[in-house]
């Protein structure tokens, strides 16, 4: 039985969904979660595994984050990443992984929730009086945290003026590498190849063609083609490529999925929100 799980929380874009919340992946290592991206909806799906059975664990085990970037569709959660499982009995603080900008980030949410922070430390029965808190550690390229059961790489994406990261989680019987949100970078195919799992975002080459021109130019400047996802993969040869962040434009998954298998024959999915992997 594997003991690494990859749990697909939000499989989402910015643009809202009745079935898909945005980014949130979970790598659960003998139940220990390391949450990458912290989108709206992720901690509610966390809940919805967990009561369907899919997972053992609750939100209050989420105590490891990893940010790619923050862009909101990736981080507008960690309000409630840091609040709701604190009243779900969290104990620790979260370690949280990412750009030196959450730094900021964090200082003004603490102030922003203030008010909630303080009754809940003072006339509220919570385990702990720091479990809602975040320490924040700045990234640079390669190794960025180890444990007992997972290493994890950094390496710089290409997502335009924003600082951003890909991932690379090894663990005792799996690696694992989610992209995040970037154009191609020339060191990602030797850093990612061979790997298990490639978790990576995409967009439709052939719906693009219908996008308007200041839409083609953004996409085609900070994002993953179909047809540059098919070529990486030809190169990486993961034993499972997922596809998340999905600009469908109109397409089926079906179609999406087609638009690389017929350049790359690997096994090819679609990722929905609560699959695991």
């Amino acid at each position: 039985m594997s003991r690494t799980q990859v749990i697909m929380l939000g499989t989402g874009t910015p643009n809202a969904e009745a079935d898909r919340v945005s980014s949130g992946v979970v790598i659960a290592v003998d139940n220990q979660p390391y949450l990458i991206d912290c989108g709206h909806g992720v901690v509610q799906r966390v809940v919805q595994a967990n009561q369907s059975g899919k997972i053992t664990w609750t939100t209050s085990a989420l105590t490891r984050l990893f940010v790619t970037h923050l862009h909101a569709d990736h981080i507008v959660g960690l309000p409630d990443l840091m609040f709701t499982p604190w009243i779900h009995d969290r104990v620790d603080k979260i370690q949280a992984y990412g750009p030196a900008e959450l730094l900021p980030m964090v200082d003004h949410l603490r102030l922003a929730f203030s008010e909630n922070i303080r009754e809940h430390t003072t006339g509220h029965p919570v385990g702990s009086d720091v479990a809602y808190d975040v320490d924040v550690h700045v990234l640079t390229d390669g190794k960025c945290y180890e444990d007992e059961l997972v290493t994890v790489y950094a390496l710089r994406a290409n997502h335009g003026s924003l600082t951003a990261y890909s991932y690379k989680f090894v663990t005792p019987d799996r690696t694992i590498v989610i992209s995040g949100d970037t154009k191609p970078v020339p060191d990602f195919v030797d850093w990612a190849i061979g790997c298990d799992t490639l978790i990576h975002e995409v967009y439709s080459s052939e719906m693009f063609k219908t996008r308007p021109p200041a839409w083609q130019a953004y996409h085609s400047a900070v994002h993953t083609s179909t047809t540059e996802l098919a070529h990486l993969a030809k190169k990486i040869q993961p034993k499972l490529l997922v596809l998340y962040h999905q600009l469908f434009w109109g397409l089926t998954p079906d179609e999406l999925v087609a638009e690389i298998t017929t350049t790359y024959m690997g096994n090819v999915v679609s990722a929905n929100d609560l699959d695991i992997f």
